[in-house]
């Protein structure tokens, strides 16, 4: 039987976290580097990347590989993985938080910001999990986690948040994950998502600010997500220790979808 801090030890393990320069990103590829992965965080502005890279690397003693990456172009995703595997030579884990959204009103939704959510958080999220997918089935190893969000359980009140993109990508992340899952239980590749509630970011902040009091009716625990609060999750679902589970979708939001 292994202990519990073998069950959730990472070392030599190698982590790509999209999105992971900000945000919620931060957060989550901290957790993996806490636990001993090396990292890649990769974003669409490489030098933001950098800068928290070299953080990282300093405070967390394990290798962080700064990367660039669209993820809503496949010619950028495949050089990222090229990129990875020359560094590397392996990939464990992926983290699939790369996002986009676009606010208005649902009866006017342009078409353009439409196809910019969609390719950003369905396409691009399924182009860098069958790529991780390919590399781990060789491996005979591999952990996935795409971000869904509460929004794809229920719908939201335009005053809270008017996205339909947005909503309708992240219900699509639920159902990727759920296949994906099935389907790759052969390779020994879990595939989970975490769908996160209101959490603090220069993506929400617009929300938070002006509708606070609204959302927190909607929260049983009256409150929105801390810096720490997805850490937790993000190991269980990248480690070891979660080697049972597959498909599944790990809500943090207070209760939110509980309701």
């Amino acid at each position: 039987m292994k202990t519990i801090k073998e069950l959730f030890d990472l070392s030599g393990q190698v982590a790509i976290v999209t999105g992971g320069a900000a945000g919620i990103g931060v957060q989550m590829a901290y957790a993996l580097g806490e636990a001993g992965a090396n990292l890649v965080i990769a974003a669409r502005k490489l030098e933001r990347c950098q800068e928290v890279a070299k953080k990282m690397e300093e405070e967390l003693g394990v290798k962080v590989l700064p990367a660039r990456v669209d993820v809503s172009k496949p010619e950028e995703i495949d050089a990222l993985y090229d990129l990875v595997l020359k560094e590397f030579g392996r990939v464990d884990i992926l983290v699939n938080n790369s996002g986009a959204t676009w606010g208005a009103p649902s009866l006017e939704f342009p078409l353009n910001g439409w196809k910019k959510v969609i390719e950003t958080n369905v396409t691009g999220s399924w182009l860098m999990a069958q790529k991780a997918g390919q590399i781990m089935a060789k491996q005979k190893y591999g952990r996935i986690i795409n971000l869904s969000s509460l929004a794809a359980f229920v719908g939201a009140p335009a005053e809270i948040m008017d996205a339909v993109a947005y909503q309708t990508s992240k219900a699509a992340i639920a159902g990727l994950t759920k296949d994906l899952a099935v389907k790759w239980a052969e390779h020994n590749i879990t595939v989970n998502s975490i769908a996160p509630g209101w959490f603090p970011s220069k993506m929400t902040a617009g929300t938070l600010d002006k509708s606070e009091e609204l959302m927190l009716q909607y929260i049983p625990m009256r409150r929105f997500g801390s810096d720490d609060e997805l850490k937790a999750a993000t190991l269980f679902l990248a480690s070891p220790g979660s080697s049972y589970c597959t498909g599944v979708i790990l809500s943090v939001d207070g209760g939110w979808v509980a309701q």
